[in-house]
């Protein structure tokens, strides 16, 4: 339950940022925070494959460690990016 609350964070962080008029200083890092819930929905798809075909053990475990690798490092980079944009531009 926590993962699909964290993907709709990450997914729903551009529309708030949009929201609260911050949008347009970091817009390529929202992108990157975005993009990351993405992966994460995809690394959550990879740990559910086990419902779909019972031989996806491997694939089910190092797909969901590969993408969710991944999304924490669009978050970090994402996050970065926003933070360095806000703090020139004020």
């Amino acid at each position: 339950m926590i993962e699909i609350a964290f993907i709709l964070v990450c997914l729903l962080t551009p529309v708030l940022a949009k929201y609260a008029g911050i949008m347009e200083k970091a817009k390529r890092g929202f992108s990157l925070i975005a993009g990351a819930g993405v992966l994460y929905l995809l690394a959550n798809s990879f740990a559910r494959t086990h419902l779909v075909v019972d031989e996806a053990a491997e694939l089910a475990t190092w797909g969901s460690y590969l993408f969710g690798l991944i999304g924490w490092i669009f978050v970090l980079v994402g996050v970065l990016m926003v933070v360095y944009k806000i703090a020139i531009k004020e």
